[in-house]
């Protein structure tokens, strides 16, 4: 059977008969002559030429059955879709079959009677382009390149294959590596395609189009039309136009179907004009009272409205997108909002929650805005907006950038008598913060605990005194002031401070209460840093109570909140050393070693954060009976809590295992004192728990015996008193399993012992204390 297919496009949209013309050719090249002469180009009327041509198909056909084909049919010229139409009228006679592709987006009506049989083919999947891929190029297909392919072209076989041409006259490889050129060939294809769809359009269809994209999505069609009511044509023909081409998309809120017409459609405006559509869209989509996330969606293109519902609007839309997770989406309403005219607390709490919006996927611009915040209110904005600004941008770590803008501020508003209790309280724990930082802070704020009664204050004094091991009771008080006042509104940091005072002093019940309470504002508010932080301790709080499963589920869900990039250096310690101990509360020694393997950003070391890193790289160590790199990062943990002044055992029991390693190494002398030093700051403190475990640790050193091992000797037997076989030994110290055997035949001679059940009693120092609660 004769088949012919017959391609158009944009160029010969206005060529006369210029498919039929295809179509003729291509039967004469495959040896069917349709007819004598060419009667497309005789000057004859089309009513004439169309009833001689369908004659003489048929009469073809009656000889050989016709297959007649089109490609992209939306382009055929004009004369030829009347001749497809008359056709159509005659199939029923004659044994001709006519297939018409075209770019026939969902919801359009077919042109004219050609095709009774409607398919719509999707887009190319990715193994559909793999297919094409495979059958138009040798060699093996590189699935990365058919990922980037399928994304690139949107699955448009047309596309697809103009890629695939250049690639083969530049005689380039469809592998990744290209990938770039695939990038610049389907845009630019994609480009001429769009281009060629809107140059055919009738001007009314064009005009629709501009609205749509200037709207896209806002309003209904009803509306649509009376910001571009058709002159020539129905709306409903203007649209059809457009969804025939696949411009626009269907159902009732119609929108251009790629970033890409959007553009292009508007680029025939001039500023001036796309502006004034966008504002004329606005105002109809108000008087209208359509949805407010549709009338967001028409403010973004819109230029300043100057009414005074866009902000409230805006910011409304924006909290219901960042409560369903759309950061980014929360973020382009917000900034929408600052091109109003909007000055004073206004603009500066607008600031603020567009900076609590960009923290996870731009904190470095997040802590600039609530910086301009503290730096550049004026004397009309509250001093509870700065302090809400300062506990935010204290809250993602950067403890240095906190201080300099919350001095800068603390100045001036101190200067003109304002209460700037609150605020010198967020200032001095940014302060200690900086305490051993290469550049010391010049001015000191005064001490949190001469405003005991103010809850932000309090909250502050209270973790300074449990930090320093003083005054339980008073700790105790100072942390339940802070817990007095409630809400998204309130200050969230003193509280998290708060609450550590409370586990410190075992109120782990109540610590956990304050700090769920804490979750839930910072939540409501969008502050996902303040969140984490109390997830993190409130995961501290579970594990001193026991509770693994829900300590894990916790830290988890501090990690969901931000990811670890989005932190300042100082704070990712603190993450790292909270997964390392839940490791090894978890009795997973070799997970715990390779959460110590993450890299860590430069300044990492500058933070209190450290010392906790610290402390559980020291733990692992002595988990693997390696006491001399344990003593090593142990006592620089003790070093960095005491240069701040944290004495108080029960923050991290960091001498307990200190005394162990020195137990391990054969220290005692040493490893006593610790244990002394420990009693006497458990008993200066008070806390039964970390008094508790002080007299263990004393205990335990009176008990030590004269240890004959070598450090080596003492690795491999702890290890092997604890269980493990020589294969895990082995690996755990990165020897052979012979040296390993060999090592507890020289253990047993030594503490003559004749298995491994005998060895756990002839080993006796100090046990590594795990105090899950630290």
């Amino acid at each position: 059977m004769p088949a012919v297919l017959a391609r158009c496009s944009p160029a010969e949209a206005d060529l006369r008969f210029g498919v039929v013309s295809q179509i003729t050719a291509g039967l004469a090249g495959a040896g069917y002559l349709a007819s004598s002469r060419r009667l497309w180009a005789e000057e004859q009327a089309v009513t004439t030429l169309i009833p001689a041509l369908c004659g003489a198909f048929a009469a073809l056909a009656r000889k050989h059955p016709l297959l007649i084909a089109l490609d992209d049919a939306q382009w055929a010229d004009g004369e030829s879709k009347a001749w497809l139409a008359a056709m159509a009228q005659r199939l029923r006679y004659v044994p001709i079959l006519l297939i018409q592709a075209s770019t026939l987006a969902e919801g359009a009506t077919e042109p004219g009677p050609v095709a009774h049989n409607v398919v719509h083919v999707p887009p190319l999947s990715e193994r559909g382009v793999r297919e094409v891929i495979a059958s138009r190029c040798a060699g093996p297909v590189d699935g990365a390149f058919v990922t980037a392919a399928t994304e690139a072209t949107a699955g448009s076989p047309a596309v697809l294959l103009a890629v695939l041409d250049h690639f083969a006259l530049a005689s380039l490889p469809p592998v990744v590596r290209h990938a770039q050129v695939l990038l610049e060939r389907a845009a630019e294809v994609t480009g001429d395609r769009v281009a060629g769809s809107l140059s055919r359009l009738p001007a009314d269809a064009l005009a629709l189009l501009r609205v749509i994209a200037v709207c896209e999505g806002g309003l209904g069609f009803d509306l649509l039309t009376s910001l571009a009511a058709p002159r020539t044509m129905s709306p409903e023909q203007a649209l059809s136009f457009l969804l025939r081409l696949d411009l626009v998309t269907g159902g009732e809120h119609p929108r251009p179907t790629s970033p890409l017409i959007t553009d292009m459609a508007l680029a025939g405006m001039d500023a001036g004009e796309r502006q004034a559509l966008a504002t004329r869209s606005v105002e109809l989509g108000y008087r209208a009272v359509i949805p407010e996330d549709r009338l967001a969606r028409l403010l973004l293109n819109a230029p300043p409205v100057g009414a005074g519902w866009v902000v409230n609007l805006l910011r409304r839309v924006a909290r219901r997108r960042r409560l369903d997770d759309d950061h980014e989406g929360a973020a382009a309403l917000l900034g929408r909002a600052l091109r109003e005219p909007v000055e004073g607390e206004q603009r500066q709490r607008l600031l603020i929650e567009l900076a609590m919006t960009e923290a996870g996927r731009s904190p470095a611009t997040s802590d600039r805005r609530l910086q301009q915040v503290l730096l550049n209110s004026g004397p009309e904005v509250p001093v509870s907006v700065l302090v809400q600004a300062a506990d935010l941008l204290l809250s993602r770590g950067d403890a240095s950038a906190t201080y300099r803008a919350v001095a800068t501020a603390y100045a001036r508003r101190e200067g003109v008598g304002a209460d700037v209790g609150s605020l010198a309280a967020i200032g001095w724990l940014a302060e200690n913060e900086c305490t051993t930082d290469p550049v010391l802070p010049v001015r000191s704020f005064p001490d949190p605990a001469g405003r005991s009664g103010d809850p932000v204050p309090a909250g502050v004094a209270a973790w300074m005194l449990a930090a320093r091991g003083r005054h339980l009771s008073r700790a105790r008080e100072l942390a339940r002031t802070a817990f007095r006042r409630k809400g998204e509104d309130q200050p969230l940091g003193p509280r998290i401070q708060a609450a550590g005072a409370l586990l410190l002093a075992d109120e782990v019940a109540e610590a956990v209460i304050g700090l769920d309470e804490v979750v839930a504002d910072a939540r409501r508010c969008g502050a996902r840093a303040p969140a984490a932080l109390a997830l993190l301790l409130r995961s501290r709080c579970e594990m001193r109570r026991g509770n693994l499963g829900q300590a894990v589920g916790d830290f988890e869900a501090a990690r969901a909140e931000l990811p670890l990039t989005s932190w300042h250096p100082r704070v990712v310690p603190y993450f790292i050393s909270m997964e390392v101990r839940l490791r090894l509360a978890g009795q997973a020694v070799e997970e715990a070693k390779q959460a110590l393997a993450q890299e860590l950003p430069a300044g990492a070391d500058q933070g209190s954060a450290w010392a906790m890193l610290l402390y559980a790289r020291a733990s692992v160590h002595m988990e693997l009976a390696d006491p001399e790199a344990a003593l090593r990062d142990i006592n620089e943990c003790g070093r960095v809590l005491l240069s701040r002044g944290w004495t108080n055992p029960a923050v991290l029991s960091w001498r307990g295992v200190a005394a162990a390693a020195h137990s391990a190494c054969g220290n005692s002398a040493t490893a006593s004192r610790l244990a002394v030093e420990a009693v006497e700051r458990a008993r200066e403190w008070g806390a039964p728990s970390t008094l508790r475990r002080a007299l263990s640790l004393l205990e335990a050193t009176r008990k030590i015996p004269p240890h004959p091992l070598t450090a080596q000797e003492e690795r491999i037997a702890v290890l092997a008193a604890a269980g493990r076989s020589n294969a895990s030994i082995a690996g755990l110290l990165s020897v052979s399993v012979r040296t390993v055997e060999l090592r507890l035949t020289g253990i047993y001679r030594k503490l003559a012992v004749t298995s491994r059940n005998e060895l756990g009693s002839r080993l006796a120092p100090i046990p590594a204390a795990r105090n899950v609660g630290d």
